[in-house]
């Protein structure tokens, strides 16, 4: 059985706003990544590595299930797919 960290976009649209980071390229340099990787991960061409998921947990102060949530046994997504990995 497949499980996977999926991130919410919408839950951390919101807390990125309400901790003042407006854009993407604002969020990246708050979570310390790239804004590449940060636009590949909520466009949903990439999972969420663990590097990612630290830096969004440590940068934004949040629970890890704020914006992230873990599914189990799905279908194979593009990702899995493409073998793109996080």
């Amino acid at each position: 059985m497949t499980s996977h960290v999926r991130i919410r976009p919408d839950a951390l649209s919101k807390v990125a706003t309400a901790k003042g980071l407006r854009s993407r390229y604002a969020l990246a340099k708050a979570l310390g990544v790239s804004q590449s990787t940060v636009g590949r991960v909520l466009d949903g061409e990439q999972w969420p590595g663990n590097e990612f998921i630290a830096a969004t947990i440590n940068g934004l102060d949040i629970p890890f299930d704020t914006v992230f949530e873990v599914t189990v046994g799905e279908i194979a997504s593009t990702h899995e797919r493409t073998g793109v990995v996080g």
